[in-house]
């Protein structure tokens, strides 16, 4: 099979699995409210998946490398079908901790065997335009998944976790049957220091920075709303999918640009761009012009995350190219884990809820004098 085709493949397959993904992401906490759970308990619940997945991912990063992404890739999306399929079932406050924690190994799995596989089958005048396809396929996969869910779900609540346990499985039986063999890069187990460098440093803060900003928004930006500007839910909506627009929208161009004018330049334009959305985004009061800054906001914070990694790719070496994309998803994971809680603390320690969108502002600044700082020890190897 010709790359092209396992590239497709390879789309095809992420983008049933996070169909599946979306299909049961907003219905666990109904499913948990149900079973008696308080909120405490939920959130606690949902932040075990984060934490899985963030502690888990540099070992299957050095597993991905000694066995090959293929394999991981395989079983990941085993894994992680098979926990959502338990969901549906269980009872038990700690086994519902059990499952989760399950679930963010296989969601780490799938994340870094694929994000690895794709660094070493492109080249590097395609590698930007390759990922973006990628967090293309991950974007309508998850944002096609939730209205399909509570559709099944009014069916009954086991439909939902069933379908996508019977999705994870059928991407499981493309990778497997499709993909050819992708021989190991590396007979030794790296460790983080071996990995981190210099040279990785602005790719795995873009990775810091995109995970600080899809949680902190996902979990605050609708509460600004709510309170501050007074936005009926109906509105919200339309602001969240433009949100959601704006980050699909501009993957492919984006990576595409990418590819064309420098990653790194491109990176650096996306990141000065970005702080000007977030310090324009506190003067709005009517909520019509969040559907033109948040489809901006959208856009180019999404450039983030396969920019990001595309630099990896030009980087490092393939034999290790699994442990520092690892080390990407390891820095994303902890950026998501901080972000609300950094936020909040800021809001609340300047007792102004614009800080949403201050703090985002200087980040990006600073973001944007590293790029600058590390222009030259983020040059490609050759």
């Amino acid at each position: 099979m010709s790359d092209s085709k396992i590239f497709s493949v390879i789309y095809l397959s992420i983008g049933l699995s996070y169909l599946g993904v979306g299909l049961v992401a907003p219905l666990i906490p109904i499913v948990l409210t149900v079973h008696g759970e308080n909120s405490f308990f939920v959130g606690l619940i949902g932040t075990t998946m984060f934490t899985a997945f963030t502690v888990a991912s540099f070992p299957i990063g050095a597993v991905t490398d000694r066995v090959g992404p293929k394999r991981v890739l395989v079983s990941g999306l085993a894994v992680y079908g098979s926990a959502i399929f338990l969901f549906a079932y269980i009872k038990v406050t700690w086994l519902f901790f059990a499952v989760r924690a399950l679930e963010g190994v296989g969601a780490a799995a799938i994340s870094v065997a694929t994000e690895t596989m794709i660094g070493l089958l492109s080249e590097p005048n395609e590698r930007a335009r390759r990922l973006s396809y990628y967090a293309l396929s991950v974007g309508i996969g998850w944002a096609a998944g939730p209205l399909a869910g509570t559709l099944l779900f009014g069916i009954s609540p086991h439909v939902p976790f069933i379908g996508c346990f019977a999705l994870s499985v059928l991407a499981a039986l493309l990778v497997a049957s499709l993909i050819k063999k992708m021989p190991s890069k590396s007979r030794h187990a790296d460790t983080t220091s071996r990995v981190l460098s210099v040279k990785i440093l602005v790719p795995i803060s873009a990775g810091t920075f995109y995970g600080y900003l899809m949680s902190s928004l996902i979990t605050l930006f609708p509460l600004y709303l709510k309170r501050e500007i007074g936005v009926p839910e109906t509105a919200m909506g339309a602001i969240i999918t433009a949100v959601i627009i704006g980050t699909i929208g501009s993957q492919v161009p984006i990576g595409r640009a990418a590819d064309r004018f420098g990653k790194r330049k491109t990176l650096l334009v996306c990141t000065v761009l970005l702080g000007g959305v977030f310090a324009i985004l506190p003067l709005h009061t009517d909520w019509r012009f969040f559907l033109v800054t948040g489809a901006m906001a959208g856009a180019l914070a999404g450039s983030l995350y396969p920019i990001g990694l595309a630099l990896i790719g030009d980087i490092v070496s393939k034999k290790r190219l699994g442990a520092a994309n690892s080390t990407f998803s390891l820095a994303f994971g902890i950026g998501s884990l901080v972000g609300p809680s950094l936020s909040g603390l800021a809001m609340t320690h300047f007792a102004n809820p614009r800080w949403l969108f201050y703090l985002p502002s200087l980040l990006s600044a600073a973001f944007a004098l590293e790029i600058v700082g590390l222009y030259r020890r983020t040059v490609a190897s050759q």
